[in-house]
């Protein structure tokens, strides 16, 4: 695995899922032109605007400002893209990305695991508190 960091899509590089037109087009684009419309004909996947590694993760700041979506229309589409089999992964740290290697994909769901353990240990303890 190479420790280059890939380009982030923005604006100004409008990454794989995003297609501005010709390269003279790009360089006067709008921001309107260069974000993903949620409205646009043509549908788009988070997972294509992410690419492997911690190293190259997307935050979600930036993904809602690349898509034009709001926090939890895009937590949503992560959610889906993740049931559909897409594993798009997410710490705390770095934000989201796709899985490098088999170790970041085993980190990441041990943590959704211990943090649905937390959950559950809280329901309970609601669950037997006094009304």
């Amino acid at each position: 695995m190479s420790n280059t960091r890939k380009t982030r899509p923005g604006i100004a590089v409008p990454g794989r899922a995003v297609e501005n037109g010709t390269a003279s087009q790009t360089s006067h684009a709008s921001a309107n032109h260069s974000t993903i419309s949620p409205t646009s004909r043509q549908p788009f996947r988070i997972a294509d605007l992410l690419h492997p590694g911690a190293e190259n993760a997307v935050s979600r700041r930036e993904l809602m400002a690349l898509t034009g979506l709001s926090d939890r229309e895009l937590r949503l589409m992560i959610e889906t893209e993740r049931r559909q089999g897409i594993p798009i992964l997410s710490d705390n740290i770095h934000g989201y990305f796709l899985p490098g290697d088999s170790a970041e994909r085993d980190r990441c769901v041990r943590s959704l695991r211990r943090r649905a353990g937390e959950i559950e240990a809280t329901a309970s303890a609601i669950e037997q508190a006094e009304v």
